[in-house]
């Protein structure tokens, strides 16, 4: 993609690479029962890392934050030794991709916003096969809310995410892959705007200032700002949505 190079530099002075809050990642936690005293967790696509930091306040386990972007996981660590955990986070910059652990190796693997650049199903069947008997898998997922969506909504998923479902539908899904579905939650809408786009924002003014004169910048930015729009536009109709299961 042109002008990657500008939305990573947007992206890095975000709090969090999407929309989420600690408040749920902690409620999503709540659901896994009977952990090892000393959980093995995998983040994946863990960005800079906000809800990594969770797991290792919610945890006694060792965390294997992965992301295939080397700036987030510079963040992530710098954030962790602010917050004194960063002895049980292990950094490990690699494609989700390409990953490379043996099969039934996780009590726990975490994503919050990034297991479907996996493509969803394909992301389950790999995470099932990580997975220890009995494994948790925790994921936030772009869903559809409505039975129907306005035509412009529509155009937006088409050349967006084309793989978007509804939640009932993802259900179906993680049962047909092999787990038992826990629970699942919507995330609220301050999700979306108090800690990730309201941020972006104001970092889009700034960098729109820095590149002034620069087309592909300013075209990276101006599609950023289509998607704001988009959801404050039509954010009764799709979300994120928590899914909490357990390997069979």
């Amino acid at each position: 993609m042109e002008g990657m190079q500008y939305f990573y530099e947007l992206f890095r002075n975000l709090p969090r690479g999407g929309p989420g809050d600690n408040q749920s990642t902690r409620k999503a936690f709540g659901y896994l029962r009977n952990l090892p005293f000393e959980p093995r967790i995998l983040d994946i696509g863990c960005g800079p890392g906000m809800q990594t930091l969770q797991l290792a306040k919610l945890s006694n386990g060792t965390i294997i934050a992965l992301d295939n972007y080397q700036p987030f996981l510079d963040i992530l660590m710098r954030n962790a030794i602010k917050e004194g955990v960063e002895k049980r986070i292990i950094l490990k910059n690699q494609s989700m991709l390409d990953m490379d652990f043996n099969n039934n190796s996780f009590d726990v693997i975490w994503s919050e916003g990034a297991l479907y650049f996996m493509g969803f199903q394909n992301g389950f069947k790999r995470c099932h096969q990580l997975l220890k008997k009995n494994g948790y898998l925790a994921v936030t997922e772009a869903v559809l809310l409505a039975p129907s969506i306005p035509e412009p909504l529509q155009k937006f998923w088409d050349a967006g995410y084309p793989d978007i479902k509804d939640v009932k539908s993802n259900i179906a899904l993680i049962q047909n892959e092999g787990f038992e579905l826990l629970a699942h939650f919507t995330l609220p809408k301050s999700s979306w705007i108090d800690n990730y786009y309201s941020p972006m924002e104001k970092r889009i003014d700034e960098l729109k200032k820095k590149y002034h004169d620069n087309t592909i910048a300013l075209q990276v930015f101006a599609e950023c700002e289509k998607e704001i729009k988009i959801y404050h536009t039509y954010s009764d109709y799709f979300g994120y949505e928590f899914f909490i299961m357990q390997k069979r």
